[in-house]
């Protein structure tokens, strides 16, 4: 976090006595809120830059308790969500709003006890400002309490009974009978706890009566490429990131990788994301190519053996499990369990709850503030005061709040089970692709094998080759033609010729390209208009030269499809004794020889 304000839009900062920081990262923000060593509370005012006009006013908020409490001042947007996804839901500041938090923590257990000061209105801003300044006044002394020393946490041993908030809680019954928590901001790794834990599982840390949590960090364990994987093994990764031209793949926290599209497929016009999701788990092969780490899923056997992923816990389970996936933001492939240890529904159907809308926060904090003055103007009456009117007044309103809480409330039900609806939808559809990808993926394993097998048959590729464009010839020439259209037997290859055919050409292509050379080879390709033969050129020039060697052979070119995308054309050389020389098979787009 910055001190003052990051930008021209910002407030002037608070003279003396009235500092506040601007915040960088809301993520360190709420790190900060939730760490048991703050001795004073902590005012949080959010703004929003397309509305000006109703931002809180931090400056006076600074000026009147910069010295009792530390003022935070954070901008609406990606900000924003990085808090809100550090702190427990609905414990965050949003919008053009203001929030106190509390030095002793008791906001994480009740978060109604830090209410939410919000502004829709160049008034509100200002009544929200005396309220955050009452806030903090009634949240501090007259004199800061002296120090005290905390007492040394015990260390308890229970057992893992439940999961909780989507793998952010592990709710753990020690050895006593009392139940505490796991809380996945307090554990490193930050991993979902349900990907490193297992309900029935035993588990020792410190233990916070007062939190009522378990802190398992002293469990943390660092494994080893050496110690774990040797080069060839088949190991399972964590898709991070992918775009089209690679994925990061990660086998454990802080080991990852970038992985081309070309160690993902042999198939040229195949993209990363065309063949991963982010967020699944995948095999990989593992290798040390001159000493450095090199991450393959061409070379997967189905049936080879995957080796187990490390425990990132000790006395854990492996964290990546095969068909277990992270999409998102929720698991699937696994199940869940309930908070009364029953089997639930597939962990995919758990979703953060949704954040109050400010509808639903006005009105509540409105009918907090009636209840409040109702009660005091009953206690005058009782004293004889005479408020009665008054209070029936306030009671009318109150009822009439109540009325209006009801209906918000059925309105944010409703909004609840829609979005719980389109989640659902959206994880559904995310499966379905992963599981289209890890077919396509296999398809490519397969046809790789495949190709590797009809290979292995011959001593070498050309030879394999030769032996194709001869069934080729056999199927493609009439046998009334064979004697007017022979197969030359001097016809030669360049060195790219076979694996441009084999490896990088779509396998539907093949026998394309295979009739296309015979055509070539017999002399058919010229009297075809299909095959649109003509000499590669040296440039995109209508009058420049065709393309020819030292030797004198000269480079022709002739369609192998029409209409297609990516369509694939055959690039061979005419020599000066009238033999052919093929050269490549290549993408519509390639004009190199």
């Amino acid at each position: 976090m910055s001190r003052g304000p990051g930008n021209r839009d910002h407030p002037k900062r608070g003279h003396a006595g009235g500092a506040y920081e601007v915040v960088a990262s809301g993520e360190q923000l709420a790190r900060t809120l939730m760490s048991t060593g703050r001795t004073r509370p902590a005012a949080v005012v959010a703004w929003h830059p397309g509305t000006p006009g109703n931002r809180i006013d931090v400056g006076r908020i600074a000026r009147e308790v910069g010295d009792l409490a530390d003022v935070y001042y954070l901008e609406n947007g990606p900000e924003t969500f990085r808090f809100a996804d550090a702190l427990p839901a609905g414990a965050h500041v949003y919008g053009n709003a203001a929030r106190v938090y509390s030095a002793d923590l008791d906001w994480l257990r009740d978060v109604y006890r830090s209410p939410l000061r919000m502004a829709q209105s160049p008034g509100g801003a200002a009544a929200a400002a005396e309220r955050i300044i009452e806030d903090v006044l009634s949240r501090v002394t007259a004199a800061p309490p002296a120090a005290v020393q905390p007492k040394p946490l015990d260390v308890m041993s229970g057992v893992v009974k439940a999961f909780a908030s989507a793998g952010s809680r592990a709710i753990v019954e020690l050895a006593g009978g009392q139940s505490c928590s796991i809380q996945l901001e307090r554990v490193t790794p930050p991993v979902r706890l349900d990907w490193m834990l297992a309900v029935g599982q035993a588990v020792s840390g410190l233990y916070d009566p007062a939190a009522g949590t378990l802190d398992i960090r002293a469990l943390k364990v660092l494994p080893r490429l050496t110690d774990i994987y040797a080069s060839g093994d088949l190991v399972l990764a964590l898709a991070e990131e992918v775009t089209p031209k690679a994925a990061t793949l990660t086998l454990f926290p802080g080991s990852s990788w970038s992985v081309p599209v070309q160690r993902i497929s042999s198939n040229p016009l195949d993209t990363a994301d065309s063949l991963v999701t982010e967020g699944e788990v995948v095999v990989v092969r593992f290798l040390r190519e001159k000493g450095a780490v090199v991450l393959s899923l061409i070379d997967v056997d189905d049936d080879g053996e995957v080796l187990v992923s490390p425990e990132l816990l000790r006395g854990g389970t492996p964290w990546l499990q095969a068909g277990r996936h992270l999409l998102e933001g929720a698991v699937t492939g696994a199940e869940g369990t309930s908070l009364a240890g029953e089997e639930g529904p597939p962990a995919a159907a758990v979703f953060a709850p949704v954040t109050p809308s400010p509808a639903l926060i006005s009105v509540q904090l409105s009918l907090a503030t009636e209840k409040a003055e109702v009660v005091r103007l009953r206690e005058l009456v009782k004293a004889g005061s005479g408020a009665g009117p008054e209070l029936l007044r306030l009671e009318r309103e109150l009822a009439a709040l109540q009325g209006e809480l009801g209906l918000e409330r059925r309105h944010a039900a409703a909004a609840d089970g829609l979005l719980a609806g389109l989640a659902a939808r959206n994880a559904k559809q995310a499966e379905d692709l992963r599981t289209l990808r890890a077919r396509n993926r296999e398809m490519q394993q397969a046809l790789k094998r495949s190709r590797d097998d009809a290979t292995e048959a011959f001593e070498t590729a050309d030879e394999r080759v030769r032996h194709d464009i001869y069934l080729a010839w056999v199927r493609t020439v009439p046998g009334e033609d064979k004697a007017r259209f022979p197969l030359p037997g001097t016809f030669s290859m360049g060195p790219a010729f076979a694996a441009s055919l084999y490896s990088r050409t779509e396998q539907r292509s093949v026998p394309k390209a295979l009739k296309a050379v015979v055509e070539v080879l017999t002399g058919l390709a010229e009297r075809s208009s299909a095959r649109e033969v003509h000499p590669l050129r040296a440039n995109d020039g209508g009058d420049a030269p065709q393309l020819q060697r030292e030797d004198g052979a000269r480079c022709f070119r002739a369609s192998i499809e029409r209409g297609v995308a990516s369509a694939r054309r055959l690039h061979y050389w005419r020599t000066a004794d009238g033999g052919v020389e093929l050269s490549r098979v290549v993408v519509h787009d390639d004009f190199k020889p």
